[in-house]
């Protein structure tokens, strides 16, 4: 919910620079991913540290000297972690953008089907899919390499672990008369035991790494949430002229690119006022401006003779009305969709908002309509 709510109220520079798949790849795969990290696989990777705890404890109860020389052992089970760590890493990020990139193909195809199916750009998108999954497949087919080789590590420490404990076991058993040959065998097969436990919960312990790199971004992307002014004009009076005063303006996408460049313009209040351009000339980016999806770059933007900053973000957001030029349905009622954006309309008020729009005749004549208060699906 956290992540969810952060996507509504992130920055507008996030989504101009994040491609949709990426989202996705966050909304989903991310957290699939960190349930996994920390479900079943946290509480056995847990349960075995707490094992290997117990088993070296038990082993100094049997013999402390034997049991601190193999104790001896233990960095190399850390350096084969640390390595194990860095490489699983590495591929775990490698296969979440090499699942992002597939995400926003298939997102880029669907949303345009009718211009794929036109041109014929079938093949050429399926061999764009088949490419991104690739690069997937060959980090999870890494990631198991290095899962076999960290298992396989483990497995010679549990042999060096033996070798050690029976030869210095040699030595005091000669030394120390209170070490008998019950002991030797308790303290060598317990800790061997102990440690090469780790080889069979590898794969949990794999689920953890991933975990954690698959949470490190969703943090990131929950922290960078819109800082909204509080102290902004909450119910300013906007009725009245809008200027642009000497206003300059780059995308934080495209910061070599000015697109606006020193604009003066008076939008006087109570008229209609038309800005024609060609394309790219920056009649949306003005809209945009006055929404406040970006801060200028320098200027100042005037409404009724205070700053655009000082007013508070949705409310006026809420006093604007944007028809852009590709209209989106959600996928709910359309009751619902009539009335986003103002959740208190009254029912007159949206039938009245359809008869301006001049939808209410064909809205009246679907299937199971009988008046505007009803619950049908635009699907």
């Amino acid at each position: 919910m956290l992540l969810r709510k952060s996507l509504v109220f992130l920055d507008i520079n996030y989504f101009d620079t994040n491609p949709a798949g990426v989202l996705n790849r966050k909304l989903f795969d991310n957290i699939n991913m960190i349930n996994k990290g920390i479900g079943f696989e946290l509480s056995a990777l847990i349960g075995t540290i707490i094992c290997s705890i117990i088993s070296i404890i038990v082993c100094f109860f049997f013999s402390w000297k034997l049991t601190l020389i193999m104790i001896s052992t233990i960095p190399f089970v850390f350096v084969g972690l640390q390595i194990f760590s860095k490489l699983t890493n590495k591929e775990t990020k490698n296969e979440l953008a090499s699942y992002a990139k597939a995400g926003q193909i298939v997102q880029e195809v669907f949303s345009s089907i009718r211009t794929v199916l036109s041109l014929n750009g079938g093949k050429f998108e399926l061999e764009r899919y088949q490419k991104a999954v690739l690069d997937t497949t060959k980090s999870n087919i890494r990631k198991g390499s290095v899962l076999g080789l960290f298992i396989g590590w483990l497995i010679f420490i549990s042999y060096l672990i033996n070798s050690i404990g029976f030869i210095f076991s040699s030595i005091l058993l000669h030394d120390d008369n209170q070490l008998n040959i019950s002991d030797i065998l308790v303290v060598i097969n317990v800790f061997a035991q102990g440690v090469s436990v780790f080889g069979y919960i590898g794969p949990f312990i794999q689920s953890a790494l991933e975990a954690r790199i698959a949470a490190t971004p969703i943090f990131q992307l929950i922290d960078q949430t819109e800082k909204r002014n509080k102290n902004n004009k909450e119910n300013a009076n906007i009725n009245g002229h809008i200027q642009f005063k000497n206003v300059y303006f780059n995308y934080p996408c495209r910061k070599d690119i000015t697109v606006l460049n020193n604009l003066n313009l008076t939008i006087q209040y109570g008229k209609t006022t038309a800005l024609v351009g060609e394309s790219g000339s920056g009649k949306s980016t003005c809209i945009s401006l006055l929404l406040k999806y970006y801060d200028h770059s320098s200027g100042e933007i005037l409404i009724n003779d205070h700053s655009i900053s000082e007013y508070d973000t949705e409310q006026l957001r809420l006093n604007i009305g944007v028809v852009s030029q590709d209209p989106v349905l959600f996928s709910t009622t359309i009751y619902e969709n009539i009335s986003y954006g103002k959740e208190n309309a009254t029912k007159d008020q949206i039938e009245e908002a359809a008869k301006q729009a001049n939808a209410h005749d064909f809205i009246m004549k679907l299937p199971n309509v009988k008046d505007l208060n009803f619950f049908l699906k635009l699907l």
